[in-house]
């Protein structure tokens, strides 16, 4: 007989459920600021490194939108997020393997859309995001930079609903957090190598190939965790 280890919700995910709820409840309301990090910390008697992971993971997922040396600010379309990741949520308990396999269906079209429609400024942003993930000397770093790199791809493709779609992505894979990281110190200079590609097929407005990248990409992950 086998018992697998029972392990604790991390301090970040605790954070998250509960502004979640404060905005599904509408005591958080679209744009309001939310606490400062270290005001957070102190009202929740945990570091402020878990609060900046929580608001991080938040901001993926369309929740919080962060400005730089002004806050974290409630979205005007939090509570729709809400309500589609409580729906999806209620419907099953997606496992990794199933969120990559429609991944891998979805994300190589939506890199194909925005070779085809991103903005010279949309390119730049998508290159300053693979040159984070290139600096990032922590694996985990590298998994929360390679995410942007994905989110700033599908908003580039100018359809909010796969736009949408790759925010609740982002959110079904925080939850898997430590599982990727595992996988992805073996992967990580393959991955980088792979994006550089995509990259550069992004800045060519080859859409066929990036395409086929971003497949590529993904699959390299999905095959570690396999």
């Amino acid at each position: 007989m086998h018992f697998e280890n029972i392990t604790r919700e991390s301090t970040s995910d605790n954070i998250i459920r509960q502004i979640k709820k404060k905005i599904g409840d509408g005591e958080l309301k679209p744009g309001e600021k939310l606490p400062s990090e270290r005001q957070l910390s102190e009202m929740l008697g945990v570091s402020r490194t878990s609060i900046r992971e929580a608001i991080h993971a938040l901001s993926f997922s369309g929740y919080l939108e962060v400005l730089q040396g002004k806050g974290a600010f409630v979205t005007q379309n939090a509570k729709k997020y809400d309500e589609i990741s409580s729906l999806f949520s209620k419907i099953s308990d997606f496992s990794l393997t199933s969120v990559m396999e429609v991944r891998i269906m979805m994300e190589g079209e939506f890199a194909r859309i925005a070779t085809l429609r991103a903005t010279e400024e949309e390119v730049q942003k998508i290159i300053t995001c693979y040159h984070n993930m290139e600096k990032t000397d922590t694996v985990r770093g590298f998994v929360l930079k390679d995410l942007e790199f994905h989110l700033m791809i599908a908003k580039a493709t100018h359809n909010p609903l796969m736009n949408i779609l790759m925010k609740i992505f982002g959110e079904l894979l925080h939850k898997e957090t430590n599982k990727i990281v595992e996988c992805s110190k073996e992967t990580r200079n393959q991955s980088l190598q792979v994006s550089k590609k995509l990259v550069e097929a992004i800045k060519k407005r080859d859409s066929q190939k990036a395409k086929e990248l971003m497949i590529e990409h993904i699959n390299i992950i999905d095959g570690a965790i396999k």
